[in-house]
């Protein structure tokens, strides 16, 4: 789907210094910085504003055109589609040094691609400082615009020759204001699971294209990469994350920063979609992402993985396995798929649907009073030898569905108590897959 805000791509050598910039830009830790080369692998959009104009802007890999690995042929592959997915171009060098070939050889692809290119020089750290500014004028872009993405030093500048760029790409873009469709609308789907579960294979397969890099090399998804689509007339945004790897005492930053992106799309979710893989045992990994997921307040569809690779007794006794570990979670719904072999696909949309709608429900307090006082005159509710009375409930919010609860003792120890009064809300309205908050009073 055409996306109804003007994209920027940011491209440039490895270091040059470009997720820092959006960092500056997006004024929020966004991208993952690090000092190893090659960190942005995939290409992400950011939503963010200047002077009253939204757009998205793009992080791409650091493009290394005279690299052999093939990892690295996908990374300029992940750039070029971002530079022909872009509306405008922000080329970024590092000024602090001369330009390179490398520089040059991006200089002359972007020459052929016929969108608007903004040239910036990063790392002008002191404006008193020596820099090579004039070697780059042989690159055809006249001079580049300094700025320091780390010490925040002319990023404004920076930003209003942007925005010349974005007017005229808005002009185009609009023709109504009916056309306009608010992002915010769309509801977001993460996709999770633990390392090699199969979960950029499955993105791609829902997108359509090869959007991230699969590879068999642990850890390929170093930051949440996102995509909207349509579907049978109906807008979806789906991200991919990086695995999420059991906690350890010590780990480094980079997978630090990774797991509080991956948290971060989780927040910003409807629903996760999480992938456990059928050839593998179930562990408490896979417990605890789902968990995390119901904790942060979406709501979740477990998908069973490779089912192409697996017979139908093997498959049977890993999901058996999983309803027996999980029996505390019998409103979270499995689906068995193949992201490899597009089998199950169908069925995801229909779930997600499904799942959205349950946790905007509203339910009414004439109904949800009606459960309970039923409920207590029937079996009794008791406390320490002391009856509990549900005097009102009353539900607060929706997507997450929550309630307050006004009892006649106080019951924040009681687990048991708790317990069945979300069992009977489930048990009468459902709410699948949707995790459900109390707040009690007395």
């Amino acid at each position: 789907m055409r996306k109804k805000l003007p994209v920027i791509a940011v491209v440039g050598k490895p270091n040059a210094g470009k997720s820092t910039l959006i960092n500056r830009i997006c004024n929020q830790v966004e991208a993952i910085v690090h000092r190893e080369p090659m960190i942005t692998r995939d290409r992400k959009y950011y939503r963010t504003d200047w002077d009253g104009h939204n757009f998205y802007i793009m992080d791409t890999p650091g493009i290394d055109l005279k690299s052999e690995q093939r990892l690295s042929r996908e990374v300029f592959k992940q750039t070029k589609k971002a530079i022909d997915e872009s509306d405008i171009i922000l080329f970024l060098v590092d000024i602090k040094s001369a330009a390179s070939p490398l520089d040059e050889e991006i200089a002359d692809l972007l020459r052929k691609c016929s969108k608007p290119v903004v040239f910036a020089g990063n790392k002008w750290d002191n404006p008193d400082g020596d820099y090579f500014t004039e070697d780059y004028l042989k690159l055809g872009f006249g001079y580049p615009v300094p700025v320091s993405s780390s010490h925040g030093l002319n990023i404004n500048d920076l930003l209003d020759e942007l925005l010349n760029h974005i007017k005229k790409v808005q002009a185009l873009l609009y023709s109504s204001k009916k056309e306009y469709e608010e992002e915010n609308e769309i509801p977001s789907i993460t996709i999770l699971g633990q390392p090699n579960v199969g979960k950029s294979t499955l993105f791609n397969t829902l997108i359509n294209e090869e959007r991230v890099i699969v590879d068999e090399v642990e850890g390929t998804t170093r930051d949440s990469i996102d995509s909207i689509i349509k579907y049978n007339n109906k807008n979806y945004r789906f991200i991919d994350t990086a695995g999420l790897k059991r906690d350890r005492p010590r780990e480094d930053d980079l997978d630090y920063y990774s797991k509080l992106r991956t948290l971060r799309s989780i927040e910003k979710s409807q629903v996760c979609l999480v992938l456990i893989d059928t050839l593998k045992e179930i562990t408490n990994q896979d417990e605890k992402i789902i968990q995390t997921c119901l904790e942060k307040g979406a709501s979740v569809c477990v998908l069973f993985n490779k089912i192409d690779s697996v017979s139908q007794e093997d498959l049977k006794k890993q999901i058996d396995n999983f309803n027996f570990r999980t029996s505390y979670l019998k409103y979270v719904p499995v689906i068995r798929i193949s992201a490899l072999e597009d089998k199950g696909i169908n069925k995801i949309f229909k779930k997600i649907d499904k799942l959205i709608e349950e946790r905007n429900k509203k339910i009414p307090e004439v109904r949800l009073n009606d459960i309970f006082s039923g409920a207590q005159d029937a079996d009794g509710i008791y406390s320490g030898g002391k009856k509990v009375k549900i005097k009102f409930i009353k539900q607060v919010s929706i997507s997450p569905p929550g309630f307050v609860v006004f009892l006649n003792i106080d019951i924040s120890k009681k687990s048991n108590i708790k317990r069945f009064i979300e069992y009977r809300i489930r048990e009468k309205f459902g709410f699948e897959g949707t995790p459900l908050f109390f707040k009690y009073k007395h």
